[in-house]
């Protein structure tokens, strides 16, 4: 084996280590990166979930101070239903924000 084969071969087996380290890096990259956004995800669920307490807590005291005001809750208490019913309604968009990041992990 004379030098410039030699040289041809060390060449050869360089290459082929770039190429499989290039290969790991990606696969390893992309690893981190689903792992990233997942996290991210995740955080957004949280805060989501922490909101939608709020509101259970919201409803919760408002009923309460409505109750203790000597409020009667029905139908006929238009203005009470409409508080309740706005406070219900973020509830309710806040559940499906949290279904749909959910659905992204």
């Amino acid at each position: 084996m004379n030098i410039e084969e030699f040289g041809n071969k060390v060449k050869s087996i360089f290459s082929k280590g770039v190429e499989s380290s290039k290969e790991v890096l990606e696969k390893a990259g992309d690893k981190v990166q689903d792992f990233t956004d997942k996290s991210v995800t995740k955080i957004e669920i949280h805060k989501l979930e922490t909101k939608r307490d709020c509101k259970y807590e919201e409803m919760g005291l408002k009923l309460s101070q409505m109750l203790l005001e000597g409020a009667s809750i029905t139908c006929e208490n238009v203005e009470d239903i409409r508080i309740l019913n706005d406070i219900q309604e973020e509830i309710k968009n806040l559940a499906e924000q949290i279904s749909e990041k959910e659905r992204e992990l």
